[in-house]
């Protein structure tokens, strides 16, 4: 019969290595074999033990990786603060500009989106560190919007690589350092860096910096105000962002005209200044040299300087200030 026909040669061995009898490998017949059975749970208990190894070798690189980048953030807030207090002590007059600067620009923020307001913040702080090199009676003219020669103002101008410089080496402050490259460049590509830069290429928060920077300067002195400074701007809008410009104006003039809903005039002697007063009236030394330009705002750095100059009686010690919230 064909049932009893199965050649050796196609595995019709009933007996020896081929016969039907011999027990398949364990799986093949659906009974996990003891031995098997053992042998698979070593090799997972293995893997198992391999991936906890490789994740707490993946953990301990990653908490090197947070101690790393603390460390890196507690360099790069000492760098910004070291170089914040060397710009308050060896130009406080340019420093005065600056938290002005910093002030309108957080209120811009408020209306116009920016990417990393951050860098913005700090760049409006620091753009004027390239000032320090500068020689002490043209950063004293600049501080105080006295009229500068050509040759001056390309020199305020070219301070800013002095800056880049400076900030550019101080881990994650590229952006903040390229605002401050740019931040005296017009929109229509005039002033420094003459490099061919212009309109909506120019880093957003240079562009923002060129206009409350130019508007500073436009509207120090006695006697004028913010409104004139922005009709010093208007005479030179094509060096602008407009839009920017627009809301530079709204924001900003409207913060001019309710100051003097907020804020009290006051003179106080120098153990009750507090940081944030504005001074409204120049002080100088014996020697009527300024020490520290009207309409500055007090910092605890200059007001350690006042307590110290004060107490060696090289100026009075009672100052005309401006206290209350001003934008």
């Amino acid at each position: 019969m064909l049932a009893n026909s199965v050649s050796p040669a196609q595995g019709g061995n009933l007996s020896g290595s081929g016969s039907l009898n011999q027990p398949l490998p364990a799986g093949q017949n659906g009974v996990a074999d003891p031995g098997g059975g053992i042998e698979t749970k070593r090799l997972l208990d293995r893997e198992i033990a391999a991936r906890r190894a490789l994740e707490d070798k993946l953990a301990g690189k990653e908490r090197e990786l947070q101690v790393s980048r603390r460390e890196m953030q507690k360099i790069q807030v000492g760098g910004i603060k070291m170089l914040t207090d060397v710009l308050a002590l060896a130009r406080p007059e340019v420093f005065q500009k600056a938290t002005k600067v910093q002030r309108w620009a957080r209120r811009l923020v408020k209306k116009i989106k920016v990417e990393k307001p951050w860098e913005l913040d700090l760049a409006a702080m620091l753009y004027p560190l390239g000032v320090i090199a500068l020689p002490d009676e043209l950063a004293l003219k600049y501080a105080l919007a006295e009229p500068l020669s050509g040759e001056e103002r390309r020199m305020i101008d070219e301070s800013t690589v002095t800056a880049f410089k400076l900030l550019d080496s101080i881990p994650r402050m590229g952006g903040v350092a390229q605002a401050v490259l740019y931040c005296r460049k017009g929109f229509d590509g005039s002033g420094y860096p003459a490099d061919g830069l212009a309109g909506m290429k120019l880093p957003q928060n240079a562009r923002m910096l060129k206009i409350l920077i130019d508007l500073t300067d436009a509207s120090s002195g006695e006697g004028v105000t913010r409104a004139d400074g922005f009709v010093t701007l208007a005479s030179r809008k094509n060096e602008y962002d407009l839009e920017i410009l627009r809301v530079a104006y709204i924001e900003l003039l409207e913060a001019e005209s309710s100051e003097s809903e907020t804020i009290k005039s006051l003179t106080l002697p120098v153990a009750l200044l507090h940081p944030g007063d504005i001074l409204l009236k120049d002080i100088v030394d014996s020697k009527n040299r300024l020490l520290l330009a009207s309409g500055s705002e007090l910092s605890e750095i200059s007001i350690k300087r006042l307590k110290s100059l004060s107490s060696s009686e090289s100026i009075g010690n009672r100052f005309l200030v401006r206290r209350g919230k001003a934008e």
